[in-house]
């Protein structure tokens, strides 16, 4: 499980999902859109690991 710092908060990780979100729409690079559609699912999987249990 990887450990997050606790000064970044849930909006924080979802405010970067989203900035990825839009930057892999904006793109006409295919590589550069596949970077940043994997910083969404990382972010994803971030914010999945921060719910409680």
């Amino acid at each position: 499980m990887m450990m997050t710092d606790k000064s970044f908060d849930r909006s924080y990780f979802f405010e970067r999902l989203e900035r990825n979100r839009e930057l892999a729409k904006q793109s006409q690079n295919p590589v550069i859109r596949d970077l940043h559609l994997e910083y969404v699912r990382l972010y994803q999987q971030l914010i999945r690991e921060e719910q409680p249990a």
